[in-house]
């Protein structure tokens, strides 16, 4: 249970934010009394914290409007309609091409009839047999402004890609995205073929993306591009670990071997069917913020990541090209992903074990996390090209990094820190990009307490007693506005 101290700071930092124009400070982290414990206060998981608590609005008027969806064509015809607000969903859906069609097919509809909203993704499934089956959809969400899509309980999105595209003003919450990853035969480990992403932004003004679960996936977790503002990943969990969809590959792979053979060497090599299924299971990329190399319409990507629990990232947490990023009170552990590494020593495999990834002039800070086993917490280049327009900034903060011979805390600032970036590219200056400082209000707890924090607000999709999903706490989102400088 959280501390009494801290609920009591807690409440006294945003009664004082109400009175200022001036974001909280943020460099004094929060330390409670011991031995005094309050009830959890879901209240703080009604506002979306971030550069989102800038745009995002309440959704409590429109509780009697809701749409509720029951299946893949209800949704469909939900997002077919413009004055709609706000979707719950209430089963899960399986979105993929095929499963789609047969489901229209049964009530006389074609998928053309949804190509505003639906279309078959143009990166059809090799190897996973469940996908080869079910087909990969991507979900359109394009020109619209305030829609919220929600679950009361969790359900799972799986076999889809969702594209948000010339949006503003989006909620989506307590969802379980799954089951759009497969092995890659194609290009033997380096995932380059199906452009497979769970949620694809550009041209965006406010998103948020809240107790989301995310099981593997073929590219990225969610990646910006051209203009996409203001978006806050929170409460949320991704999930790289060994799974039944996962293990459902490899037996397939093993009962096929001689039509892969990049798997089929592997095998000979005398790497066994269950290490793999390990090493499947972790997740190649994570964030990829900024598409291209020397990309247009970057320098005003603005994501902040917060309350976060990751396991096995191998890479891109995130990977940024000129905008901005803020992340604060997340867990990243890699132990599994080191171990493994050290186990299965095979120069076929492809094992990456990075956090920070900041270039092109992009600004990161990390506040208040923890790093467990991650080989490479920061890279601050993208490419061999020395040039220093390759080069990002970055600052951490009140930090703990976890290494297999010692434990650090920290700041990157601190003499003789561990919190610094691999490569022989020097250190730029950190400075943000858009804002002379975090724009919106928020407050730090020690990261003693971050693990007693997920056990009492645990991350992810899920079910919540009595709570309400559709409000925004709005007065806390607009406390501080921060100052734009111009590029």
């Amino acid at each position: 249970m959280k501390k009494f101290w801290m609920m009591l700071v807690f409440s006294l930092l945003f009664t004082l934010a109400a009175c200022t124009d001036k974001p909280i400070p943020t460099t004094d982290p929060i330390t409670p009394l011991p031995n005094e414990e309050l009830p959890v206060d879901n209240s703080r998981l009604h506002n979306p914290f971030g550069f989102s608590s800038l745009i995002i609005t309440d959704r409590s008027t429109y509780q009697n409007t809701i749409t509720v969806v029951q299946n893949e064509v209800e949704f469909l015809d939900a997002l077919m309609d413009s004055t709609v607000k706000v979707i719950r969903i209430e089963q899960d859906l399986s979105l993929g091409s095929k499963t789609v069609s047969e489901a229209l097919a049964q009530v006389g509809k074609s998928l053309s009839t949804y190509s505003n909203v639906y279309r078959a993704h143009s990166r059809q499934p090799l190897t996973h047999p469940t996908l080869m089956e079910t087909g990969v959809g991507q979900i359109k969400i394009i020109d619209r402004s305030d829609l919220m899509i929600y679950s009361e309980t969790g359900i799972k999105i799986k076999h889809a890609n969702i594209q948000i595209e010339r949006a503003s003003n989006i909620v989506i919450r307590n969802l379980h995205v799954s089951e759009l990853w497969e092995w890659d035969e194609y290009s033997e480990g380096q995932y380059k073929r199906n452009d497979w992403d769970y949620f694809s932004l550009k041209d965006v003004n406010g998103v948020w993306f809240d107790h989301i679960t995310f099981d593997q996936v073929y590219d990225g977790v969610i990646d910006l591009r051209e203009h996409a503002q203001n978006v806050t990943l929170s409460w949320s969990k991704l999930n790289f670990t060994p799974n039944d969809f996962v293990g459902t590959q490899i037996d397939y792979l093993e009962n096929n071997r001689s039509t892969h053979p990049y798997y089929d060497g592997l095998r000979t090599e005398g790497i066994s069917v269950e290490d793999l299924k390990v090493f499947a299971s972790f997740q190649k990329k994570g964030f990829n913020l900024g598409n291209t190399t020397d990309g247009t319409g970057f320098e005003d990507i603005t994501m902040t990541f917060h309350h976060l629990e990751v396991y096995n990232l191998m890479d891109r947490m995130p990977r940024l090209r000129k905008g901005d990023v803020h992340l604060y009170h997340m867990i990243l552990d890699n132990t599994l992903l080191y171990q493994t590494r050290l186990k299965l020593n095979s120069p076929n495999l492809s094992f990456v074990n990075q956090g920070l990834v900041s270039t092109e002039g992009g600004s990161i800070l990390l506040e208040n996390s923890i790093y467990k086993f991650v080989t490479t917490p920061i890279k601050n280049h993208q490419d061999d090209d020395p040039d220093v327009k390759y080069t990002g900034s970055y600052q951490v903060i009140n930090s703990e990094l976890v290494q297999a011979n010692r434990t650090y805390f920290g700041s990157s600032t601190d003499r003789n820190s561990l919190w610094i970036h691999a490569g022989a590219n020097a250190a730029l200056p950190y400075h943000m990009r858009n804002y002379d400082s975090i724009p919106y209000a928020y407050a730090l707890e020690d990261v003693f307490y971050l693990t007693e924090t997920f056990e009492d607000y645990p991350t992810g999709a899920q079910t919540i007693e009595d709570f309400d999903w559709l409000y925004v706490d709005v007065t806390r989102s607009t406390i501080a506005t921060g100052k734009y400088v111009k590029q």
